[in-house]
């Protein structure tokens, strides 16, 4: 079982959604949908963890205020098959709220790509792209992309699989 703490959208995300929609014609299976689980930019994911420590850590986090976060570009992380995500633009409050998180919580508990100086903030659009649509989903990555806003409102700590809300709180900062 992994633990994570997310940043999550509460709100209208239409545009993520439809982005969504048109990677998931490049998977086998749809895998965001699947997760029945709103826009969220993971802060930390952890092997092993306390779920009291996890929930301690989001009730700190929920003073910071909502953050309004543009996505500006489409990029890809290639573990062996290909994940594709929506790039947020650098965001102060964002890296704060990260920072944050680690400085509660020794970096050296949280999975590598979760850690400082190793994070890439994204928000995922797919999970899988089938093989035989690796080149389109390179093509998606290079082509135009119509910058969206989402605002995030939320912070919460998870179980997964499949992705069960320990806590969560609303940012009122």
């Amino acid at each position: 079982m992994l633990f994570g703490i997310n940043l999550r959208a509460s709100g209208d995300a239409t545009p993520y959604w439809e982005l969504v929609e048109r990677a998931a014609a490049l998977e086998d299976e749809p895998t965001i949908e699947a997760l029945e689980y709103p826009p969220h930019i993971t802060l930390a994911k952890y092997a092993d963890a306390n779920p009291q420590e996890l929930q301690a850590v989001v009730t700190d986090l929920s003073a910071m205020r909502p953050l309004k976060i543009s996505f500006d570009r489409i990029g890809a992380f290639d573990p062996g098959f290909l994940i594709l995500w929506a790039s947020p633009k650098p965001h102060e409050g964002l890296l704060d709220l990260h920072n944050q998180v680690h400085t509660r919580i020794d970096p050296g508990r949280c999975k590598p790509p979760y850690r400082p100086d190793n994070w890439t903030p994204h928000c995922s659009i797919a999970l899988r792209v089938a093989d035989h649509h690796r080149e389109a989903a390179n093509r998606m990555v290079v082509a135009d992309f119509t910058p969206f806003v989402l605002t995030f409102d939320v912070v919460d700590c998870v179980s997964s699989p499949p992705i069960s809300v320990i806590a969560e709180r609303a940012l009122i900062g």
